[in-house]
């Protein structure tokens, strides 16, 4: 009898991650259990109509007044009554989530085996970024094979102590996903004077958002033939500072969208001459949609993007995001990155690690 394989996953970002693996099963003729644990609601569900897939279990863990703790306690039980009445064998999740933090927690006390899927982002601050850093650190030590999306995360496990023979180096999944949105709709690579813009991270709410919406305000007003789009996250609180450091006084080339489907995303990012953003996704996107993005953030656990040239560490200091976006916005040479220059991997990861999970 075949070994009961699940994946795990309760929000946007982690799905993205895990469909190139799902996919990848399907081809192989290899049975799995869907899980979607209810960390994300109705844009996750969207997003899994829009490409096709109903998960068998639809948990529901999230309350409005939870505490982490509470929400941890809450998937921690879901997940081990799942585990047990369908005799899961092995678990497979993606990143730093709490629905990663807690299956990981599951499979080591009940003796399943656990696949970390993009095993090995650190910072060099366990508490930033807040609660991720602390997660994707406890995962490791259990997991039975730790999937590394790039050499530098794989040297990071290595400096832990973690075992040679429970890291894969694999690459990245997203570069699989993009690859697979980009071919199944048709969208190409081009260079409008557009500039897309994101901002959520929990670090910049405050006075480092309205310095960011400051620098935009300004870049916008100096620059009129340019289309400044930002898609505002669903956050009232941030939403509310970007806004008020706008006022009336909203110059006609900036245009703030709700947040935006993955594949009105990809397709907005595909047109852009520059992205900025602090989103972690869209640091290991870009490089595959041959844009540069300036990094919203004063430290990234994804140095790759630095490193291959592609990212530029602006943090949220208007002068440096005005000055960042002048030295690229006007020089071809400057904003198109090479393809060939992906550090996150050739869009194999996921057919490496069912590969791994399977023999």
């Amino acid at each position: 009898m075949k070994e009961k394989i699940a994946i795990i996953y309760g929000t946007r970002p982690e799905f993205l991650k895990v469909f190139p693996i799902i996919n990848e099963f399907k081809k192989v003729g290899q049975e799995i259990i869907i899980v979607n644990t209810g960390q994300h609601d109705s844009l996750l569900t969207e997003m899994e109509e829009s490409f096709g897939i109903t998960p068998h279990y639809q948990l529901s863990v999230q309350s409005l007044s939870f505490t982490n703790s509470n929400l941890i306690a809450k998937l921690i039980d879901e997940v081990s009554n799942l585990v047990h009445k369908e005799n899961i064998q092995k678990i497979i999740a993606q990143g730093d989530t709490f629905t990663v933090l807690a299956s990981s927690m599951v499979a080591f006390l009940e003796q399943r085996k656990f696949y970390h899927v993009e095993a090995g982002l650190r910072t060099s601050d366990i508490k930033l970024p807040f609660p991720e850093e602390y997660n994707r650190r406890v995962v490791s030590l259990t997991a039975d094979i730790n999937f590394s999306p790039t050499e530098l995360s794989k040297q990071n496990l290595l400096k832990e102590n973690i075992l040679e023979d429970r890291i894969s180096l694999v690459g990245n999944t997203i570069v699989d996903m993009i690859q697979y949105v980009t071919k199944k709709e048709n969208i190409g690579i081009d260079y409008q004077d557009l500039v897309f813009i994101t901002a959520h991270r929990r670090e910049n709410i405050g006075q480092p958002l309205k310095n960011i919406a400051q620098a935009i305000k300004e870049l916008a007003q100096q620059n009129p033939n340019t289309q400044f789009d930002w898609a505002l996250h669903p956050n009232p609180n941030t939403r509310k500072i970007i806004l008020d450091a706008f006022g009336n006084n909203i110059s006609s080339n900036i245009n703030f969208t709700e947040p935006l489907s993955y594949l009105e995303a990809i397709r907005k990012m595909a047109k852009s001459k520059l992205i900025i953003s602090d989103s972690g996704g869209i640091q290991e996107e870009a490089p595959s949609l041959q844009k540069r993005v300036l990094i919203l953030r004063e430290e990234t656990e994804r140095p790759e993007v630095l490193t291959c040239g592609c990212g530029i560490l602006v943090g949220t200091d208007i002068q440096k995001i005005k000055d960042n976006f002048y030295q690229i916005y006007n020089n071809p040479q400057e904003y198109i990155f090479k393809s060939e220059n992906n550090p996150f991997g050739d869009g194999k990861a996921s057919e490496k690690i069912i590969k791994k999970v399977i023999k």
